[in-house]
């Protein structure tokens, strides 16, 4: 093919980065808001696609939602191929083909099954810390398994979120590559820019969005400092499953859409969260085998509201098919506002304990469970329905379910026989 000259002059960040990404097969960049990462990453998907030993070359760029795959990555991807002749983009797939058989690919990371079944070359996940921790472990790795392919994880930091995990775990590890891009340092935002938003943002916000700070809160967050106060109270540790004490489950349900479990034993005032799962597109006989095989000694399976719904197909309640299933005894949370249910979870969450090896994935959705900022009406939405909302929603049915149902009958006794100034930490390993 001859050559192609496309209007993309990378700066010096940009170079340094495209140059790491020919010599190490994984990396983790961490940049500032509007550094150019999209730019960026369109570019060498499209370097790739037309320079690819690879026969049929495939990339894939992944943003948190397709949405936002469609309104930024697609005019980029458009506009800075139009150089390359007898190429073809399919607008409902988000996909352009080159003449050279390579493909690169739009997605969103809130439908990971989308990419299912595919094999990449290339991958490109941008906004990493709103994804799904799984998304790297069960979609991209086994898609670029067979054909030795590479990833780049970019973007801004969220808290110390699995972003903060994976770029930390990336240091010490001989195939990746890391790097940080701070305002301060790239001049890529001109200084006078960069002092208006000082003025306009908390302190806070203008650290995690332009200097790249990882500790800086996430704005919105709804548990973040509780959690942040959980890490320095040693809350958040090794405190596995007791077989002295019964275990509580609770549930987010969901049909096509997620449905999150939590396992929690309570020990005197003291909530523990051993264990958590999540999944999706599964019927309840699939949770209820899930659970029996984790063989804990089962006090109450706990339900929202909607587990006494009556299904058309069938003319039986999610409830008494659960049940039918061996789930019981079964208690089901009153239908109550979401606001009443958060700060339900505010409050008992300072009061808990959570196993971090087994608990993980729920620690990252109750680290960025959040509200967005409304600039218009200068207030904070309700809480934002994404990868997070389940585990949260699961631990808000847990928080109304102490606060209001009558889940152990023997549980004052117990109380009084602990103390009102009951440790769990000097009890347990």
């Amino acid at each position: 093919m001859k050559t192609i000259k496309i209007a993309y002059s990378p700066r010096p960040q940009q170079r340094e980065l495209h140059n790491a990404l020919n010599k190490y097969r994984f990396a983790v960049c961490c940049m500032h808001r509007r550094g150019g990462k999209t730019v960026f990453s369109i570019n060498h998907l499209i370097k790739l696609a037309l320079t690819s030993q690879k026969k049929n070359f495939r990339g894939a760029f992944f943003s948190p939602t397709r949405v936002q795959s469609k309104l930024i990555a697609a005019d980029y991807l458009k506009e800075f191929s139009r150089a390359v002749p007898g190429i073809k983009y399919n607008e409902t797939e988000l996909r352009m083909d080159y003449p050279t058989g390579g493909r690169v690919q739009l997605f969103g990371a809130e439908n990971p099954d989308a990419a299912r079944g595919q094999y990449f070359d290339f991958v490109v996940c941008d906004e990493y810390a709103q994804m799904d921790s799984r998304m790297f472990a069960e979609i991209i790795r086994p898609a670029i398994a067979d054909r030795l392919g590479s990833c780049l994880f970019i973007g801004t930091p969220q808290g110390m979120n699995s972003f903060y995990d994976l770029f930390e775990e990336a240091k010490s590890l001989p195939e990746w590559y890391t790097c940080t891009f701070k305002a301060s340092e790239t001049k890529l935002v001109p200084q006078e820019e960069l002092d208006s938003a000082k003025k306009l943002m908390t302190e806070d916000q203008y650290m995690q969005e332009f200097e790249c700070s990882w500790t800086a809160n996430l704005q919105g967050a709804i548990y973040g400092k509780i959690i942040s106060k959980m890490e320095d109270d040693k809350k958040i540790s090794h405190y596995p499953y007791d077989p002295g004490y019964p275990v509580d489950v609770y549930f987010d349900l969901g049909i096509s859409d997620q449905t999150a479990i939590l396992f929690t034993q309570q020990i005197g005032r003291a909530l523990f969260i051993i264990d958590c799962y999540n999944d999706s597109n599964k019927s309840l006989d699939f949770y209820a085998d899930y659970i029996k095989k984790k063989q804990y000694n089962i006090r109450n399976y706990v339900f929202p509201h909607d587990v006494e719904q009556r299904e058309l197909s069938t003319g039986h309640t999610r409830k008494e098919y659960a049940f039918s299933m061996g789930m019981r005894p079964i208690k089901v949370c009153p239908k109550l506002p979401i606001e009443d249910g958060v700060h339900a979870g505010q409050i008992l969450l300072a009061k808990t304990y959570i196993d971090r090896s087994n608990c993980k994935p729920f620690l990252d959705a109750m680290k960025w469970y959040h509200r967005k900022w409304l600039d218009k009406q200068r207030v904070f939405s309700k809480p934002v329905h994404d990868h997070s909302s389940h585990y949260a929603d699961a631990f808000r049915t847990c928080a109304i379910a102490i606060r209001d149902l009558d889940l152990d009958e023997n549980r004052r006794l117990e109380k009084f026989a602990q103390g009102t100034d009951y440790n769990p930490l000097n009890t347990r390993n």
